[in-house]
């Protein structure tokens, strides 16, 4: 009688869930959470009407029988919530990653006011809480999410020397953390054809090839020497794998809204903030896990500087065209080496007219009025290269060693000046940068640790980044650090 009635249940299971295998999967229409939820209030009633059925079989069954189809009944109800929850768990992953930071600043030769001082800071922890949310929503709809919680230890900011300037700490948070959604975006996968749509806050922080000194793989979509910081917009990519020999190769095409005047309605006049950017991508033949990318993007309608109440603004100050070229390979041969080379170039085309503060002074795109260069044109460069080698010393988990160098010329200009959560910038450099670090892996996936240090050698100084013409500097920055990550 108990196995009569347990095949009888059991069936009725398999034809409403579409039967338990490890391919089981809800259709496209049984997607979404509240989709979910009514579902399982269906399967609810079902198998309640089930119990009545089985009420009309009890009669003529004993007690221990009775107890038996109690139990099968209370077990499909268990596999019911099972099937439901890791149903819905298979579409959303929760991950994390945590950091703890030490860093010691010294800085040289400092301009202030006509002085030149020294600066430093012998001891200065941190902390980054990086959640991550990534959903499935259907097979051709994905979601991604990242919030982001940065602080200094303890209850007061970071100990600002007065000879520094503000642009030195545009990266450090308030006392309280800054807690804010560094990524929210959607994929939008079209059926039948290898095209994709990205809307939302883009991956635009810790690109290639931060992955190298991050010990992880790529986790943004633009080199790290164009753009590091969180900028929202549109994005449209074509996988071409299909039409042409490279693997990987991908062709993009976006627009981006970087700032926006959302006061028009108080008298403000200021142009928005835009950008239109085309780039193409593929695996260079030969070498697996490689990357060659080559892009152009177009900043149009600079913001003014803002700076006094009493100034006066102009819509934009100009606009600017940004060419870049990066290479990298990884694990050569299987050598250990990893290798990485990007260089961009830059146009700023300047307008003649700019924000005037008191007494009088006009402040334009790279340009002011104490030069006499307002509304004139400039051109930039920029290189980023460096290596990364894997130790063979097993016992150590194979430590890395890394050395990375950049330069920027004096009218270099870039969007990585955000979203960036170290203390020192040195891709933002009017001149040398170097850094040397090492790479110790506790748990491959998990856990590792970086020593380096990293050092700065300037050409040219911008307290205002790009506005205002740089000045000839003899400005140093050291930085020694370490940290531990962990992954979860």
């Amino acid at each position: 009688m108990k196995q009569v009635v347990t095949v009888i249940l059991m069936t009725h299971f398999f034809l409403l869930v579409g039967g338990l295998s490890p391919e089981f999967s809800w259709p496209d229409d049984y997607s979404d959470v509240d989709s979910f939820l009514q579902r399982q209030k269906e399967l609810e009633k079902e198998v309640e009407d089930l119990k009545k059925e089985l009420k009309g079989m009890k009669a003529g069954s004993s007690a221990k029988e009775s107890e038996y189809l109690q139990e099968d009944v209370e077990e499909i109800f268990n596999r019911l919530d099972k099937v439901e929850r890791d149903s819905i768990l298979d579409r959303i992953r929760i991950g994390g990653e945590f950091r703890t930071r030490m860093d010691y600043l010294d800085y040289k030769n400092i301009e202030v006011n006509g002085e030149t001082k020294d600066g430093k800071s012998d001891e200065i922890w941190g902390g980054r809480l990086r959640l991550n949310l990534d959903s499935v929503i259907t097979k051709n709809i994905v979601f991604h999410g990242r919030l982001n919680y940065y602080k200094l230890w303890g209850d007061t900011n970071f100990p600002r020397p007065e000879s520094l300037s503000d642009s030195d700490y545009r990266t450090v948070p308030d006392p309280e953390g800054n807690l804010h959604v560094e990524r929210a975006y959607v994929d939008y996968f079209v059926s039948g054809f290898p095209l994709s749509f990205t809307f939302g806050r883009h991956p635009s922080a810790d690109g290639p090839p931060y992955h190298f000194r991050n010990y992880t793989t790529r986790k943004a979509t633009w080199p790290n020497l164009l753009v590091n910081g969180e900028y929202d917009g549109i994005m449209g990519t074509l996988f071409l794998e299909k039409y042409i020999p490279p693997e990987k190769s991908a062709l993009r095409l976006g627009y981006a809204r970087v700032t926006q005047n959302y006061q028009e309605y108080l008298g403000v006049e200021l142009d928005s903030m835009r950008a239109l950017f085309g780039s193409f991508e593929m695996e260079i033949p030969g070498f697996r896990d490689s990357l060659a990318w080559i892009s152009y993007s177009k900043l149009m309608d600079y913001p003014p500087m803002w700076r006094l109440p009493e100034a006066a603004y102009v819509e934009d100050i100009g606009n600017a065209d940004i060419y870049n070229l990066h290479v990298e390979f990884m694990d050569v041969k299987d050598t250990g080496f990893s290798v990485f080379a990007s260089a961009a170039l830059n146009y700023v085309n300047a307008r003649a007219k700019g924000t005037t503060i008191p007494p009088g002074i006009e402040i334009g795109l790279y340009c002011d009025s104490l030069n006499g260069d307002m509304g004139q044109n400039r051109k930039g460069h920029a290189i980023y290269a460096g290596f990364r080698y894997e130790t063979p010393i097993d016992f150590l988990n194979r430590p890395l060693i890394g050395f990375e160098y950049n330069y920027g010329s004096r009218f270099w200009i870039t969007a990585a000046a955000t979203g960036n959560t170290e203390l020192i910038n040195k891709l933002m450099v009017h001149g040398n940068g170097y850094e040397l670090y090492y790479i110790q892996p506790i748990h491959e996936k998990h856990m590792f640790l970086r020593f380096g240090g990293i050092y700065l050698d300037y050409e040219y100084y911008n307290p205002y980044i790009v506005y205002g013409a740089p000045r000839e500097s003899d400005r140093t920055e050291s930085n020694l650090y370490f940290l531990v990550d962990v992954r979860f």
